[in-house]
């Protein structure tokens, strides 16, 4: 009889957790669903309510909507405080937005050794917002030396993510010469991935591309953005 009791309170003790735990994981996804359908309010408490389980995307979440006044008003100090503890857990689009609000002095310190820092968390975790934004502090020298070949190196890992605003960054540095050899083919296929998504400006570029080019180099770069497009998909 004794055994059966510890039976039933060791399943309890496992059961409870386990059942709290799904609670909190619909607190998330309604409030994911709610923040999808534009009621901010009901998003809000519900990020709010799955922060007690300790779920970093609801702090970041929570962090996104102080900061862009969504169920709330705008308050960056509110935004960087979630930010961090959704940084902290790991979570690497916190780490990148903290990172911004520091280049930026919104809410934190103005520090950017302290958003080099964060980009890079992020970045070394394959995020590819970050990885973009650290390319672009060591193209424009922002608390880095400059350094164009460093910059491009962090743009082709955002790139090769799909990110198209990194496609356009390194094509461009393919057209100057920038960081990279200069290299027409190269540029026209970074550009035609960039431009996939209909932008009017990254389209203009590429015809220009080609005007450079010959037939041969236009063909050649059109097979290399089929061929990588074709290994994404395996």
């Amino acid at each position: 009889m004794k055994r059966r009791l510890y039976l039933i309170t060791f399943i309890l003790f496992i059961t409870l957790p386990l059942l709290a735990c799904s609670a909190f994981e619909a607190d998330l996804q309604n409030a994911k669903k709610a923040y999808e359908e534009g009621n901010y309010e009901a998003a809000y408490a519900g990020f709010r309510s799955a922060t007690k389980w300790g779920y970093a995307e609801a702090r970041y979440n929570l962090g996104l909507m102080h900061e862009y006044g969504q169920g709330t008003e705008v308050d960056f100090s509110e935004a960087a405080k979630w930010y961090l503890e959704a940084a902290r857990q790991g979570y690497p689009p916190a780490q990148n937005a903290l990172g911004i609000l520091h280049i930026n002095g919104q809410g934190v310190s103005l520090d950017p050794d302290e958003a080099r820092m964060w980009f890079r968390m992020a970045a070394d975790q394959g995020y590819a917002g970050a990885c973009y934004n650290l390319g672009l502090m060591y193209y424009i020298g922002e608390g880095v030396p400059e350094d164009y070949s460093d910059a491009a190196k962090w743009d082709r890992k955002a790139a090769d993510k799909g990110l198209k605003r990194a496609q356009i960054s390194l094509s461009m540095a393919y057209q100057s010469g920038q960081g990279v050899d200069q290299d027409y083919v190269m540029a026209y296929m970074w550009m035609d991935l960039g431009s996939s998504d209909g932008n009017e400006e990254a389209l203009t570029v590429l015809k220009e591309l080609a005007e450079f080019m010959t037939p041969e180099q236009v063909q050649r770069a059109q097979d290399l953005v089929a061929q990588w497009r074709a290994e994404r998909e395996k």
